[in-house]
């Protein structure tokens, strides 16, 4: 056993090696699923043609938890259309004033523009207006903007 005590240096620079391979290969793998994510990441954003940014009527960052409130809005006249992509979903908030059918006039335009939907919900805020939240599937014909989006309802709720 004396004799094992000479070789200890060397099996720690071994083990130290071994170390850093695994870390480097490591490392390396994770560059490339980076690399790939973010191809899968443009390839969705590019075939839905996802608006980034403000524009007035929206906001839509992708994915992220970002504000919704913007000086604009709270002080904009009703119908206050805000709509948001999230890879393969709409997510369409509604606030105007409490009128008989209008989920009959929503729904509709929400089919033209190739939008199924998920989930929605109407809730009353104060005596005169509606809340309206609705979460859409995009279909395969889907080719539409935010913005356009935004527009459409916008003119459906108006009418």
């Amino acid at each position: 056993m004396e004799g094992s005590g000479e070789n200890w240096p060397y099996y720690q620079q071994m083990d130290l090696n071994t170390n850093l391979e695994k870390a480097i290969d490591y490392v390396s793998y994770l560059e490339e699923r980076v690399r790939e994510l973010e191809q899968k990441q443009s390839n969705n954003t590019s075939g839905k043609k996802a608006a980034r940014g403000y524009n007035g009527d929206y906001y839509d960052d992708g994915a992220s938890s970002s504000s919704w409130c913007c000086e604009e809005w709270c002080e904009a006249s009703l119908p206050e259309v805000k709509a948001r992509f999230s890879e393969n979903e709409v997510l369409i908030i509604i606030h105007c004033e409490k009128q008989k059918g209008i989920m009959n006039k929503i729904l509709p335009q929400l089919e033209n523009l190739h939008l199924s939907v998920i989930s929605s919900s109407v809730l009353p805020f104060g005596k005169f207006t509606l809340d309206i939240t609705i979460v859409a599937q995009m279909g395969e014909e889907f080719n539409s903007t935010v913005s356009a989006i935004v527009k459409s309802l916008r003119r459906a709720i108006s009418k």
